[in-house]
């Protein structure tokens, strides 16, 4: 994969100190910081028991949700058909439905060799295990009895997950040897993923027994909010299963003012803006597979109509016409004038992204985070379960 200006993928950070959900939850709430969201102290204290060994969306809709597999295809159409799925999501012609959004990203890129059956069966097994997970635990009273169920499936050793929690993918986890390692299909026949297919499984789950969550973007990195027993935002991490605070977000990943204020960052996404991420991860699939063309500036145009502060996208659209004007450059007999307006509009789009508060990662806060996540690794004992 190429390396870009802002790496078009979503990469993992990693917290400075792990917490299990017990501990965090048991903090005492009057040392709460002003304007900092809290967690539930409730839920997670009584749940921390020994765990028991079982087992925005549109008003109306204009057609059924789809449930049939795509067709296998053998050529780019796969990308057509999943798109034109999505565009029918986020204008309201089809009823948003995220896991089969997310399905139809990594179908493409699969060429319509996925199995859609097999997907939601797998989901749905999951989901009956959460379910008895809450109902064993006695917590149905609790609001964020689903967000408990899944996060402690996800990050601790129990039996409903046979003792093998999900784990952060040291060995890709940028997709560069593979842009399947950022798929949640992988994630789910692995249990090694990253900051992009971990947060996406966390919220299908939550979604397939009716809890709430919400993606969020960081720079370079999706996490998940969700409201606690006191309606206050929790941040969840993932990729290490731990729960940052805004302020520690903001300092560790030099996170502007300006970006703040605009709501590039940090705050919980629609869900149209979902489909509009996943119109990203459509976009950055086809551009690894394909290459640059039109189709793909067609995508990333689509899912900013309803996301037009989509910092990934717009980054996807940076990269787009600053690659096409380089090559186009190495041409001797190049059109001066298809020169010109290219560059015209890799400024109006830069110019935006600026404005928006975006500043570039320092690259030694990415080595430290690098660093971080490895000594997490070691201090946790975490290997890959692949």
């Amino acid at each position: 994969m190429k390396t870009k200006t802002l790496t078009t993928v979503l990469v993992a950070m990693t917290l400075t100190a792990t917490l299990t959900a017990f501990a965090f939850l048991n903090r005492d709430k009057d040392k709460k910081i002003e304007n900092e969201p809290t967690v539930t102290s409730d839920i997670l204290a009584v749940a921390q028991t020994d765990t028991v060994s079982t087992t925005d969306r549109p008003e109306t809709k204009t057609e059924p949700t789809k449930t049939e597999d795509p067709k296998p295809t053998t050529d780019k159409t796969a990308y057509w058909n999943s798109f034109t799925e999505l565009q029918e999501m986020a204008n309201g012609q089809q009823t948003i439905d995220f896991k089969r959004a997310v399905f139809l990203v990594e179908n493409a890129f699969h060429n319509g060799q996925l199995n859609y059956q097999e997907f939601t069966t797998k989901i749905a097994e999951t989901g009956k295990k959460l379910k008895n997970m809450i109902v064993q635990k006695g917590l149905g009273a609790y609001k964020t009895a689903g967000n408990w169920a899944v996060f402690t499936y996800m990050t601790d050793s129990i039996p409903q997950n046979n003792f093998q929690p999900y784990t952060y993918d040291f060995d890709d986890f940028m997709g560069d040897k593979n842009w399947t390692s950022m798929f949640v299909s992988k994630l789910m026949r692995t249990k090694s993923g990253n900051c992009h297919s971990m947060p996406t499984y966390y919220k299908i789950l939550c979604n397939e027994i009716g809890a709430t969550a919400h993606l969020a973007i960081a720079p370079n990195h999706l996490y998940i909010k969700h409201k606690d027993e006191n309606g206050q935002w929790t941040n969840v991490e993932l990729t290490n299963g731990g729960f940052p605070r805004d302020q520690w977000i903001i300092k560790e990943m030099a996170i502007s003012v300006e970006a703040i204020k605009n709501e590039v960052y940090m705050t919980p996404l629609t869900e149209k803006q979902d489909i509009s991420m996943c119109l990203f991860d459509l976009a950055t699939a086809y551009e690894w597979q394909y290459g640059h063309d039109e189709f793909e500036l067609q995508i990333i145009e689509e899912g900013l109509k309803y996301f037009p502060k989509c910092m990934p996208l717009l980054m996807a659209k940076s990269n787009y016409y600053s690659d096409i004007g380089l090559k186009a450059k190495e041409d001797p007999n190049a059109d001066e004038a298809f020169l010109k307006e290219n560059l015209r509009k890799f400024k109006e789009v830069s110019d935006l992204i600026d404005n928006l508060g975006y500043k570039e990662m320092p690259i030694e806060l990415y080595e430290e985070w690098v660093k971080s996540v490895k000594a997490e690794k070691q201090k946790r004992g975490i290997t890959s379960n692949k």
